[in-house]
């Protein structure tokens, strides 16, 4: 006898004489077998799977609330694992017993807290920081009563989580987020921004010649930022996903010059990294400086290395006199509230959801891929072949013989390289009838589609064309996660559908684009246009039948115009609109129209859980904002800015009104961010922050951000 087969339990356990004598019959014993086999295996599934449900760690996910009733950690509204809080939910269940062990700890307070929110948090025990008269038993030399004017690094953290000043007692309750020095009060502090390192990135060359560059490859002045080394809470400003301050990174880079080793610049994974052409940029020849005026380091002397001044407040970079290099590559952190828009984040949910939006499925392997990339390496797969720029990658797809209807292609960029050109005129993307194009920021092999890690940037426009005339099969394009300057323009035709997911459109820092950041399409009468976790300036449609926006952006937009598809039924579903809209029908959830809104049928479609001007001609509200005209005065969406390159661009403030904040239908805030689920989230840890306090303690949550 043979040893048993996984796949046929029964028919590999039968003797080799009878299983030899169902093959010459033609297998008549094996497919009555089959039928004993396959309840065999769900029998065994289902017992691995009921001894897998007595363990936290991989249980099924039905199993959590009866595992949290033994140990009573209470239930969770919301969290970064999406409705419910499933995620948080299992971790928050596996550290209980260890968390009531040390009940009224920092570490515990920050564990949970991490735990249940899923941002980085640090407790400060501000009791300890109050200015009394010490015990001679026990001095505290570091908690002085008066600060030292002298010392610049610690008055700049006055305010932060990071302030060690001591002050005078402060009677207001810290769990209403007033007061915070007081006995028996510690405040923890959360940090809702995430930094999201890119490397491989292409500076920006505002002035070559002058050696003006910045970190952004759109050119724009944005914060660099710190990044958590660990899962732990931030011990210094630097693990904090916080805007990196010059005094820090001068400070670095001073002891680094002593001699002092530095994990943030020296280390293996470096805050930021410069590399010029003949190599990178020792972290000793970085210059930390205010380059609000462009200010140029010295010229090299004779053989010695050149210096690079960096701002880390504006992401800007200047290079010393005679050296005018064509390309510098830099690696940096950037601040944003969610996954949202161009991004090195793990975007493989978002382009399932994409190609599921597209309405057709999508196989498994293409009948045509390529990848680009800069690096002449290559894709990896030797049946891949790679090209350097997107324009040849559009153009062997345009080329490729015997387009058949029902094929599928991929180009994939794996890099998050600077690509200067245009995809217009002769290299636009031409879809023949009947076949589909993915165009996206992949790692590895194309069509392993393994979308995260990388941020290209485009800084012309995207032009497609479907010409020919209709098949069976749709017509579709698909761009997801690209980062481009110019706008996305489809020419008339006969194109069924265009998905952007996970794309950010942005204007030139000059201005000098026409219609920079825009989505346009016109004369598609079957075309379907659809805008998932995109930021873009506005959409504009002419004889285009249908436009879906889901945790997208629109706007500000040049002329107020965000939104303009008259022509066309408009879905919006937990979006932010920061322009006027025009639309012929109009089906809004969760979303903010913060400007007027005018549509055609207003017989048809509806508003619910929304925000939309009172003036606004819209088809009949549902518990939409503002209520009446007595609350019209008050309720409107504040944000913490408008300004794009901003790391809290589309966010709403603090200052918010409650009936936007927690508007949504399931309790969060209207708008693009309605996944993050904030409120929901704070809502979770002050109702469970109790179960955690000793006697006598008082905590209050603060937003670091």
């Amino acid at each position: 006898m043979t040893p048993a087969d996984p796949d046929r339990p029964v028919y590999r356990l039968l003797p080799e004489v009878h299983r030899s004598r169902d093959a010459e019959l033609g297998h008549p014993l094996r497919s009555l077998l089959e039928v004993v086999e396959e309840e065999l295996l769900r029998l065994r599934e289902d017992i691995d799977g009921l001894y897998d449900n007595w363990f936290v760690e991989t249980c099924a996910a039905w199993v959590l609330p009866y595992l949290a009733d033994l140990l009573g950690p209470g239930d969770l509204t919301g969290g970064p694992g999406g409705p419910g809080g499933a995620v948080p939910r299992r971790v928050l269940v596996a550290h209980t017993l260890a968390d009531r062990r040390r009940k009224g700890t920092p570490g515990a307070l920050e564990d949970a807290a991490r735990d249940i929110t899923g941002w980085p948090v640090r407790v400060v025990e501000y009791f300890r920081l109050l200015g009394t008269t010490q015990n001679v038993n026990h001095p505290r030399p570091g908690d002085t009563r008066t600060p030292d004017l002298r010392d610049t690094a610690r008055l700049a953290l006055i305010g932060t989580p990071f302030d060690r000043t001591s002050r005078t007692v402060d009677v207001r309750h810290a769990d209403r987020r007033r007061g915070r020095h007081n006995i028996g009060v510690v405040g923890l502090h959360l940090w809702r921004l995430a930094a999201h390192p890119c490397t491989g990135v292409d500076a920006r060359a505002v002035d070559a010649a002058a050696g003006r560059w910045t970190f952004d490859p759109a050119g724009r002045d944005l914060p660099l930022f710190g990044r958590p080394r660990s899962a732990a809470a931030p011990a210094e400003e630097t693990d904090a996903p916080a805007p990196l301050r010059r005094l820090r990174l001068h400070q670095e880079l001073t002891a680094l010059r002593a001699g002092s080793p530095s994990t943030l610049l020296d280390g293996p994974d470096p805050l930021l990294t410069v590399t010029l052409p003949d190599g990178p940029v020792e972290p000793a020849r970085l210059i930390c400086a205010d380059l609000t005026g462009w200010d140029r380091p010295p010229a090299p002397s004779d053989g010695a290395a050149p210096q690079v001044a960096v701002d880390p407040a504006l992401g800007r970079l200047t290079l010393p006199p005679g050296i005018a290099p064509e390309r510098v590559r830099v690696a940096y952190s950037y601040g944003s509230p969610g996954n949202l828009g161009a991004g090195p984040y793990d975007r493989r949910a978002t382009l399932r959801a994409a190609l599921a939006a597209a309405g057709t499925p999508w196989p498994d392997t293409p009948d045509w891929q390529i990848a680009v990339s800069r690096d002449p390496a290559g894709s990896g797969d030797p049946s891949v072949p790679t090209v350097t720029t997107l324009g040849a990658a559009v153009t062997a797809w345009n080329e490729r013989p015997d387009p058949r209807p029902g094929q599928v292609g991929v180009i994939a960029v794996q890099d998050s390289a600077t690509y200067d050109e245009d995809l217009t005129g002769p290299r636009r993307i031409l879809i023949p009838p009947g076949n589909r194009l993915i165009v996206l920021a992949a790692a590895g092999r194309p069509a392993a589609l393994g979308a995260f890690g990388l941020r290209p940037h485009l800084t012309g426009t995207i032009e497609a064309a479907a010409p020919g005339g209709q098949v069976a099969q749709p017509s579709q394009l698909v761009l997801d996660g690209l980062s481009a300057e110019g706008r996305i323009t489809v020419a008339p035709g006969n194109l069924d559908s265009l998905v952007v997911s996970g794309c950010t459109l942005a204007g030139d820092r000059a201005a000098t684009l026409p219609d920079g950041g825009l989505i346009s399409a016109e004369a598609n009468p079957r075309l379907a246009v659809r805008l998932l976790r995109t930021v873009c300036a506005g959409v504009r449609l002419s004889d285009v039948p249908r436009l879906d926006l889901a945790d997208s952006i629109l706007g500000p937009c040049a002329g107020g115009l965000a939104l303009d598809a008259q022509p066309a039924d408009v879905g919006i579903e937990a979006s932010t609109v920061l322009g006027r809209t025009t639309a012929r029908s109009l089906t809004v959830s969760d979303s903010i129209l913060r400007d007027r809104a005018e549509v055609v049928w207003r017989q048809q479609g509806y508003l619910r859980f929304s925000y939309a001007p009172p003036d606004s001609r819209v088809p009949r509200r549902y518990r939409c904002q503002p209520a009446d005209d007595v609350a019209a005065g008050r309720v409107a969406p504040a944000f913490d800015t408008l300004d794009p390159a901003a790391p809290g661009f589309g966010r709403l403030a603090a200052r918010c009104p409650a009936e936007i904040v927690e508007g949504a239908e399931n309790g969060a805030e209207m708008g693009a961010y309605r996944f993050v689920r904030q409120p929901r989230r704070l809502a979770d840890l002050t109702g469970r922050l109790d179960d955690h306090l000793r006697f006598g303690l008082e905590a209050g949550v603060f937003l670091a951000d």
